[in-house]
Protein backbone atom coordinates (compact mmCIF):
# COMPACT_ATOMS: atom_id res chain seq x y z
CA UNK A 1 0.00 0.00 0.00
CA UNK A 2 1.59 3.05 -0.83
CA UNK A 3 1.93 5.80 1.96
CA UNK A 4 1.16 9.64 1.12
CA UNK A 5 3.57 12.32 1.71
CA UNK A 6 1.46 13.39 4.53
CA UNK A 7 2.21 10.17 6.55
CA UNK A 8 5.69 11.06 6.65
CA UNK A 9 5.12 14.41 8.28
CA UNK A 10 5.06 13.69 11.89
CA UNK A 11 8.69 11.88 11.39
CA UNK A 12 10.22 15.01 9.64
CA UNK A 13 8.68 16.88 12.23
CA UNK A 14 10.67 15.11 14.87
CA UNK A 15 13.52 14.66 13.16
CA UNK A 16 13.65 18.67 13.10
CA UNK A 17 13.14 19.11 16.55
CA UNK A 18 16.04 17.00 17.53
CA UNK A 19 18.34 19.39 15.74
CA UNK A 20 16.56 22.72 16.75
CA UNK A 21 17.21 21.32 20.17
CA UNK A 22 20.57 19.23 19.51
CA UNK A 23 22.40 22.65 17.59
CA UNK A 24 21.87 24.73 20.48
CA UNK A 25 22.72 22.11 23.23
CA UNK A 26 26.11 21.41 21.56
CA UNK A 27 26.84 25.27 21.39
CA UNK A 28 26.19 25.63 25.35
CA UNK A 29 28.29 22.55 26.06
CA UNK A 30 31.50 24.06 24.00
CA UNK A 31 30.81 27.01 25.69
CA UNK A 32 31.09 26.13 29.46
CA UNK A 33 33.67 22.98 28.64
CA UNK A 34 36.86 23.75 30.27
CA UNK A 35 39.19 24.56 27.33
CA UNK A 36 41.89 21.54 26.44
CA UNK A 37 45.28 22.32 26.18
CA UNK A 38 46.50 19.10 24.57
CA UNK A 39 45.16 15.93 23.59
CA UNK A 40 46.76 13.15 24.41
CA UNK A 41 45.08 10.97 22.15
CA UNK A 42 46.22 12.91 19.37
CA UNK A 43 49.75 14.08 20.97
CA UNK A 44 49.53 17.45 20.06
CA UNK A 45 48.33 21.01 21.67
CA UNK A 46 45.02 22.08 21.21
CA UNK A 47 44.28 25.83 19.67
CA UNK A 48 43.03 28.22 22.26
CA UNK A 49 40.28 30.77 21.40
CA UNK A 50 41.49 33.57 19.63
CA UNK A 51 41.39 36.89 20.61
CA UNK A 52 39.66 39.56 18.66
CA UNK A 53 41.43 42.49 17.51
CA UNK A 54 40.78 44.88 14.41
CA UNK A 55 43.46 43.49 12.65
CA UNK A 56 42.52 40.06 12.58
CA UNK A 57 38.81 40.74 11.81
CA UNK A 58 40.23 42.93 9.07
CA UNK A 59 42.55 40.40 8.15
CA UNK A 60 40.06 37.61 7.70
CA UNK A 61 42.86 35.87 10.15
CA UNK A 62 40.48 35.86 12.97
CA UNK A 63 37.79 33.58 11.11
CA UNK A 64 40.16 31.24 10.37
CA UNK A 65 41.58 30.79 13.78
CA UNK A 66 38.68 30.40 15.49
CA UNK A 67 37.27 27.99 13.20
CA UNK A 68 40.40 26.02 14.13
CA UNK A 69 39.73 26.67 17.94
CA UNK A 70 36.10 25.35 17.38
CA UNK A 71 37.18 21.99 15.55
CA UNK A 72 39.98 21.40 18.20
CA UNK A 73 37.77 22.30 21.14
CA UNK A 74 34.46 20.82 19.81
CA UNK A 75 32.73 18.58 22.57
CA UNK A 76 33.10 14.90 22.75
CA UNK A 77 35.59 15.21 19.66
CA UNK A 78 37.49 11.91 19.84
CA UNK A 79 34.65 10.36 19.67
CA UNK A 80 33.37 11.55 16.46
CA UNK A 81 36.70 11.07 15.04
CA UNK A 82 35.94 7.50 15.82
CA UNK A 83 32.96 7.87 14.26
CA UNK A 84 33.56 9.69 10.92
CA UNK A 85 36.44 7.22 10.25
CA UNK A 86 33.56 4.24 10.86
CA UNK A 87 31.62 6.59 7.76
CA UNK A 88 34.29 7.14 5.69
CA UNK A 89 35.42 3.47 5.28
CA UNK A 90 31.88 1.98 4.97
CA UNK A 91 31.63 4.73 1.70
CA UNK A 92 35.36 3.61 0.48
CA UNK A 93 37.03 6.32 1.79
CA UNK A 94 40.89 5.92 2.30
CA UNK A 95 42.06 9.00 3.66
CA UNK A 96 41.10 10.88 6.85
CA UNK A 97 42.61 14.14 8.12
CA UNK A 98 45.70 13.95 6.18
CA UNK A 99 45.98 10.22 7.19
CA UNK A 100 45.85 7.21 4.27
CA UNK A 101 44.79 4.01 5.19
CA UNK A 102 47.32 2.07 3.75
CA UNK A 103 47.92 -1.68 2.89
CA UNK A 104 49.36 -4.28 5.15
CA UNK A 105 47.54 -2.75 8.25
CA UNK A 106 49.83 0.83 7.85
CA UNK A 107 48.20 4.10 8.19
CA UNK A 108 50.73 6.70 6.29
CA UNK A 109 50.92 10.29 6.47
CA UNK A 110 50.15 12.62 3.18
CA UNK A 111 53.19 14.68 2.36
CA UNK A 112 52.32 18.18 1.75
CA UNK A 113 54.49 19.89 -1.14
CA UNK A 114 56.89 22.84 0.60
CA UNK A 115 56.08 26.56 -0.34
CA UNK A 116 58.78 27.58 -2.40
CA UNK A 117 59.37 30.71 -0.90
CA UNK A 118 59.85 29.26 2.35
CA UNK A 119 62.05 26.55 1.20
CA UNK A 120 64.47 28.52 -0.91
CA UNK A 121 64.86 30.89 2.80
CA UNK A 122 65.35 27.28 4.70
CA UNK A 123 67.96 26.63 2.24
CA UNK A 124 69.76 30.28 2.39
CA UNK A 125 69.66 29.90 5.83
CA UNK A 126 71.75 26.77 5.79
CA UNK A 127 73.88 27.75 3.96
CA UNK A 128 74.59 31.44 5.30
CA UNK A 129 74.90 28.76 8.49
CA UNK A 130 77.62 27.03 6.37
CA UNK A 131 79.02 30.08 5.55
CA UNK A 132 79.45 31.26 8.98
CA UNK A 133 80.90 28.22 10.06
CA UNK A 134 83.79 26.66 7.09
CA UNK A 135 85.63 24.48 9.36
CA UNK A 136 82.55 22.85 10.66
CA UNK A 137 82.13 19.53 8.91
CA UNK A 138 78.08 19.74 8.43
CA UNK A 139 75.57 16.77 7.57
CA UNK A 140 72.34 16.17 6.53
CA UNK A 141 69.80 13.68 7.01
CA UNK A 142 66.41 14.28 5.54
CA UNK A 143 64.59 10.84 6.62
CA UNK A 144 61.66 9.72 3.73
CA UNK A 145 58.80 8.54 5.72
CA UNK A 146 56.20 6.16 5.07
CA UNK A 147 54.62 7.35 2.05
CA UNK A 148 57.85 7.13 0.50
CA UNK A 149 59.58 4.17 1.56
CA UNK A 150 56.10 1.54 1.49
CA UNK A 151 54.89 3.35 -1.44
CA UNK A 152 53.86 -0.27 -2.53
CA UNK A 153 51.45 0.00 0.85
CA UNK A 154 49.50 3.23 -0.47
CA UNK A 155 45.78 2.84 -1.17
CA UNK A 156 45.22 1.86 -4.79
CA UNK A 157 45.23 5.33 -6.68
CA UNK A 158 46.04 7.68 -3.75
CA UNK A 159 46.75 11.47 -4.53
CA UNK A 160 50.18 11.14 -3.13
CA UNK A 161 52.79 13.57 -3.67
CA UNK A 162 56.16 12.21 -4.59
CA UNK A 163 58.85 13.28 -1.81
CA UNK A 164 61.76 12.45 -3.52
CA UNK A 165 62.52 15.42 -5.84
CA UNK A 166 62.35 17.55 -2.60
CA UNK A 167 65.00 15.40 -0.81
CA UNK A 168 66.93 15.57 -3.89
CA UNK A 169 66.97 19.45 -4.43
CA UNK A 170 67.81 19.82 -0.56
CA UNK A 171 71.14 17.32 -1.03
CA UNK A 172 72.22 18.97 -3.94
CA UNK A 173 71.80 22.50 -3.16
CA UNK A 174 73.51 21.75 0.11
CA UNK A 175 76.54 19.73 -1.46
CA UNK A 176 77.58 22.54 -3.76
CA UNK A 177 77.74 24.37 -0.22
CA UNK A 178 79.91 21.21 1.37
CA UNK A 179 77.18 19.79 3.29
CA UNK A 180 77.08 16.62 3.04
CA UNK A 181 73.70 15.09 2.03
CA UNK A 182 73.21 11.08 4.05
CA UNK A 183 70.39 9.81 1.70
CA UNK A 184 68.94 7.23 3.23
CA UNK A 185 66.48 5.50 0.79
CA UNK A 186 68.76 3.07 -0.78
CA UNK A 187 69.60 1.60 2.60
CA UNK A 188 65.89 1.68 3.63
CA UNK A 189 64.48 0.43 0.28
CA UNK A 190 67.25 -2.63 0.79
CA UNK A 191 65.43 -3.63 4.06
CA UNK A 192 61.56 -3.05 2.87
CA UNK A 193 60.60 -6.53 4.10
CA UNK A 194 61.44 -5.33 7.93
CA UNK A 195 59.42 -3.51 10.59
CA UNK A 196 61.03 0.22 9.38
CA UNK A 197 57.69 2.18 10.56
CA UNK A 198 55.50 1.78 13.36
CA UNK A 199 52.01 1.03 11.52
CA UNK A 200 49.83 3.53 13.66
CA UNK A 201 52.14 6.47 14.09
CA UNK A 202 54.55 8.51 11.72
CA UNK A 203 57.89 7.69 13.54
CA UNK A 204 60.44 4.89 11.75
CA UNK A 205 61.01 2.25 14.20
CA UNK A 206 64.11 2.06 15.98
CA UNK A 207 65.54 -0.70 13.71
CA UNK A 208 65.13 1.51 11.10
CA UNK A 209 66.67 4.38 12.92
CA UNK A 210 69.78 2.16 12.98
CA UNK A 211 70.09 1.49 9.54
CA UNK A 212 70.10 4.92 9.36
CA UNK A 213 73.22 5.17 11.73
CA UNK A 214 75.36 2.54 9.55
CA UNK A 215 74.80 4.96 6.64
CA UNK A 216 75.57 8.42 8.53
CA UNK A 217 78.65 6.48 10.18
CA UNK A 218 80.18 5.91 6.97
CA UNK A 219 79.61 9.32 5.88
CA UNK A 220 80.84 10.87 8.95
CA UNK A 221 83.90 8.62 9.59
CA UNK A 222 82.31 6.63 12.47
CA UNK A 223 83.64 2.64 13.61
CA UNK A 224 80.20 1.48 13.29
CA UNK A 225 82.07 -1.61 15.15
CA UNK A 226 82.97 0.49 18.45
CA UNK A 227 79.63 -0.98 20.30
CA UNK A 228 77.57 -4.12 19.29
CA UNK A 229 73.68 -4.11 20.02
CA UNK A 230 71.34 -6.78 20.42
CA UNK A 231 66.99 -5.63 20.11
CA UNK A 232 64.85 -5.85 22.81
CA UNK A 233 61.44 -5.15 22.72
CA UNK A 234 60.32 -2.51 25.42
CA UNK A 235 56.37 -2.10 24.78
CA UNK A 236 53.49 -3.97 22.10
CA UNK A 237 51.03 -1.72 23.20
CA UNK A 238 51.93 1.70 21.42
CA UNK A 239 49.08 3.12 19.64
CA UNK A 240 50.71 5.74 17.60
CA UNK A 241 49.00 9.71 16.76
CA UNK A 242 48.27 8.53 12.88
CA UNK A 243 45.93 6.21 14.21
CA UNK A 244 44.52 9.20 16.66
CA UNK A 245 44.09 12.13 14.17
CA UNK A 246 42.37 9.74 11.70
CA UNK A 247 40.36 7.26 13.42
CA UNK A 248 41.88 4.68 12.07
CA UNK A 249 42.83 1.35 13.15
CA UNK A 250 41.50 2.44 16.71
CA UNK A 251 42.39 -0.83 18.37
CA UNK A 252 45.24 -1.85 17.03
CA UNK A 253 49.02 -1.45 18.43
CA UNK A 254 52.78 -1.44 17.62
CA UNK A 255 55.83 -2.70 19.37
CA UNK A 256 58.76 -0.36 20.13
CA UNK A 257 61.83 -1.73 20.65
CA UNK A 258 65.06 -0.71 21.73
CA UNK A 259 69.07 -1.99 20.91
CA UNK A 260 70.62 -2.12 24.39
CA UNK A 261 75.00 -2.48 24.08
CA UNK A 262 76.09 -6.12 24.65
CA UNK A 263 79.13 -6.86 26.74
CA UNK A 264 80.09 -3.75 28.76
CA UNK A 265 77.38 -1.00 29.94
CA UNK A 266 78.26 2.42 29.02
CA UNK A 267 77.96 5.24 31.12
CA UNK A 268 76.51 8.50 29.93
CA UNK A 269 74.88 11.40 31.49
CA UNK A 270 71.63 13.17 29.62
CA UNK A 271 71.48 16.65 31.07
CA UNK A 272 67.66 18.38 30.36
CA UNK A 273 69.42 21.49 30.08
CA UNK A 274 65.98 23.81 30.76
CA UNK A 275 64.57 21.55 33.13
CA UNK A 276 68.09 21.50 35.03
CA UNK A 277 67.58 17.65 35.23
CA UNK A 278 70.51 15.06 34.72
CA UNK A 279 69.68 11.09 34.41
CA UNK A 280 71.87 8.21 33.37
CA UNK A 281 69.88 6.67 30.41
CA UNK A 282 68.51 7.92 27.25
CA UNK A 283 64.80 5.84 27.85
CA UNK A 284 62.79 7.16 30.43
CA UNK A 285 60.58 3.91 30.81
CA UNK A 286 57.78 5.84 33.27
CA UNK A 287 56.59 7.10 29.87
CA UNK A 288 55.44 3.39 28.67
CA UNK A 289 52.42 4.06 31.20
CA UNK A 290 51.27 7.14 29.01
CA UNK A 291 49.71 6.86 25.80
CA UNK A 292 52.59 8.96 24.20
CA UNK A 293 55.35 5.64 24.71
CA UNK A 294 57.13 7.23 21.65
CA UNK A 295 58.66 9.59 24.60
CA UNK A 296 60.37 7.13 25.97
CA UNK A 297 63.22 8.12 23.78
CA UNK A 298 64.88 11.09 25.77
CA UNK A 299 61.53 11.31 27.42
CA UNK A 300 60.10 13.54 24.15
CA UNK A 301 61.25 16.60 22.81
CA UNK A 302 63.34 19.31 24.58
CA UNK A 303 65.02 22.74 23.21
CA UNK A 304 68.16 21.17 24.06
CA UNK A 305 69.39 17.93 25.67
CA UNK A 306 73.23 17.75 26.60
CA UNK A 307 74.67 14.02 26.37
CA UNK A 308 78.30 13.58 27.71
CA UNK A 309 80.51 10.30 27.34
CA UNK A 310 84.20 11.38 28.79
CA UNK A 311 85.80 8.59 26.90
CA UNK A 312 84.41 8.81 23.69
CA UNK A 313 87.34 9.51 20.44
CA UNK A 314 85.51 12.52 19.05
CA UNK A 315 84.81 15.85 20.51
CA UNK A 316 81.09 17.70 19.92
CA UNK A 317 78.45 16.96 17.57
CA UNK A 318 75.76 19.04 17.55
CA UNK A 319 71.86 17.90 16.13
CA UNK A 320 69.50 20.10 14.96
CA UNK A 321 66.77 18.22 14.72
CA UNK A 322 63.04 16.68 15.03
CA UNK A 323 61.43 13.49 16.65
CA UNK A 324 62.61 11.38 14.54
CA UNK A 325 66.53 12.06 16.15
CA UNK A 326 65.03 11.03 19.30
CA UNK A 327 65.86 7.08 18.46
CA UNK A 328 68.95 7.34 16.36
CA UNK A 329 70.86 9.67 18.87
CA UNK A 330 71.59 6.86 21.15
CA UNK A 331 73.43 5.04 18.36
CA UNK A 332 75.59 8.32 17.85
CA UNK A 333 76.22 8.45 21.50
CA UNK A 334 79.86 6.43 21.95
CA UNK A 335 81.32 8.27 19.51
CA UNK A 336 81.26 11.79 20.74
CA UNK A 337 82.44 13.29 24.19
CA UNK A 338 79.68 15.88 23.85
CA UNK A 339 76.18 15.44 21.72
CA UNK A 340 74.22 18.71 21.82
CA UNK A 341 70.45 18.44 20.94
CA UNK A 342 68.73 21.60 19.62
CA UNK A 343 65.10 21.06 18.88
CA UNK A 344 64.53 24.66 16.97
CA UNK A 345 60.70 24.05 17.92
CA UNK A 346 61.36 24.89 21.64
CA UNK A 347 65.06 26.43 21.45
CA UNK A 348 65.88 30.68 21.72
CA UNK A 349 68.55 30.75 22.56
CA UNK A 350 71.70 32.33 20.11
CA UNK A 351 73.45 29.22 18.12
CA UNK A 352 76.62 31.22 17.17
CA UNK A 353 77.39 31.50 20.89
CA UNK A 354 76.49 27.81 21.54
CA UNK A 355 78.60 26.71 18.64
CA UNK A 356 81.61 28.80 20.42
CA UNK A 357 80.98 27.68 23.35
CA UNK A 358 80.96 24.14 23.47
CA UNK A 359 83.82 24.61 20.26
CA UNK A 360 81.65 22.20 18.01
CA UNK A 361 83.05 19.92 15.78
CA UNK A 362 80.56 18.21 13.36
CA UNK A 363 76.58 19.56 12.88
CA UNK A 364 73.90 17.42 11.91
CA UNK A 365 70.53 18.63 10.24
CA UNK A 366 68.49 14.95 11.19
CA UNK A 367 64.96 15.87 10.45
CA UNK A 368 62.22 13.42 8.98
CA UNK A 369 60.93 14.97 5.47
CA UNK A 370 57.23 16.08 6.12
CA UNK A 371 58.44 18.13 9.62
CA UNK A 372 61.36 19.44 7.64
CA UNK A 373 59.39 20.67 4.79
CA UNK A 374 56.88 21.83 6.96
CA UNK A 375 58.35 23.83 9.77
CA UNK A 376 59.60 26.96 10.00
CA UNK A 377 61.40 26.87 13.20
CA UNK A 378 65.06 25.84 11.92
CA UNK A 379 65.47 28.51 9.28
CA UNK A 380 63.88 31.17 12.02
CA UNK A 381 67.07 29.39 14.42
CA UNK A 382 69.54 29.86 11.97
CA UNK A 383 68.72 33.44 10.42
CA UNK A 384 68.30 35.11 13.67
CA UNK A 385 68.22 38.55 12.57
Amino acid sequence: MKKNKGSYRPFFLRLGTIFMYFLPAVFLINLITPVRQFSEMENRVLSGRPSVTASSLASGTFSSQYETYVNDQFVMRDLFVRIKAIVDRLMGKVESNGVYLGKKGYLMEAFTPPDETRLGNLLTAMLAFKTAHPDVAQYAIIAPNAVNILSDCLPTAAPAVDQNPYIDRVYSVLANAGVTGIDLRPALSSHIAESLYYKTDHHWTTRAAYYAYLEAAKAMGLDASLVTYQELPATKTFQGTLSARSGYRSSATDEIDVFLPVGNELSYVVNYVDEQRRVGSFYQTSRLSTRDKYAMFFDGNHAQVRISFPGAPKGTLLVLKDSYANSLVPFLAPHYQTIIMIDPRYYYGDLALLMEEWEVDDVLYLYNANTFFSDTSLELLLSPD
